[in-house]
């Protein structure tokens, strides 16, 4: 009976923070395992795998940010959750942004493009091949303090400036079988 209050009082918390908590999907600072609830894993089938593991949606596409817009979705973590090459390709490029947020730019086979926001740290650098589920980052908070998170963004062209909504890739690609 514990436990249903917790629920309701954690998707309350989630609803007014914004945040959307996936069932299956570790929430920040859970330990227990709900009976048939089973944990997000990387999955290795197919062109793509899931990004992370252990994750939650945070701050959606479209969500406002003052002067502009949110081009990807967050998914948030503890830090230090490792982050992964979503297909087999070539890092476009890794840097420190003016605002201190680590970033890897992956250029997948496919030939689209996959923008990696806020790590702790980077474990790969520019123009190296990596394997599609290769490690690549741990997920943190930098350029964004107190909020760890991987900022992920989905240029499906290529080109940076066709950013689109990866909310449908990565439900395909990190959902539970």
């Amino acid at each position: 009976m514990h436990w249903k209050r917790v629920s309701v009082f954690v998707a309350s918390l989630s609803m007014l923070l914004g945040l959307v908590v996936v069932p299956g999907v570790a929430a920040p600072h859970s330990t227990p395992q709900i009976k048939g609830v089973s944990q997000q894993s990387v999955k290795f089938a197919g062109p793509r795998v899931c990004p992370t593991k252990k994750f939650w949606y945070g701050a959606k596409w479209g969500a406002d940010r003052g002067r502009r817009t949110h081009m990807g979705v967050d998914l948030g973590g503890k830090r230090g959750t490792p982050i992964y090459a979503i297909e087999k390709g070539r890092i476009d490029r890794t840097k420190k942004q003016s605002n201190g947020a680590l970033q890897i730019v992956l250029k997948g086979k496919s030939g689209s493009k996959y923008y990696y926001g806020h790590m702790d740290k980077v474990l790969v650098k520019s123009g190296q091949r990596v394997k599609k589920g290769q490690l690549i980052a741990r997920m943190g908070d930098t350029g964004s303090p107190g909020q760890v998170h991987l900022h992920f963004e989905y240029w499906k062209s290529g080109r940076e400036s066709d950013a689109i909504n990866p909310i449908k890739l990565l439900r395909r690609i990190c959902s539970r079988r």
